[in-house]
């Protein structure tokens, strides 16, 4: 994993954990990390998938995210490490 992207999903983590449970859109994520929408959408399929709960709204297709109960940044970051040291990422 290239060190922006590390830099990104912490900051995208930390967006959600902000946001307490509740749910934020990808472009509502990308504004308060001062991120391109399309980013945040390829990282969090990329990297967050198994941590994050993702809600579409169908007639227009819109992705709602939040973190699952008990992840944190700290697990998220655990996470990342291990599989960066397999050679899984």
């Amino acid at each position: 994993m290239r060190k922006d992207e590390a830099r990104s999903v912490v900051k995208i983590v930390d967006c959600l954990e902000k946001a307490e449970g509740g749910w934020l859109w990808y472009r509502e994520i990308g504004r308060r990390t001062k991120m391109q929408h399309t980013t945040v959408s390829r990282l969090i399929s990329k990297y967050l998938v198994q941590f994050v709960d993702i809600q579409t709204t169908e007639p227009f297709k819109a992705k709602m995210v939040r973190l699952k109960e008990g992840v944190s940044l700290g697990s998220v970051v655990r996470y990342l490490a291990v599989q960066e040291k397999l050679g899984k990422l």
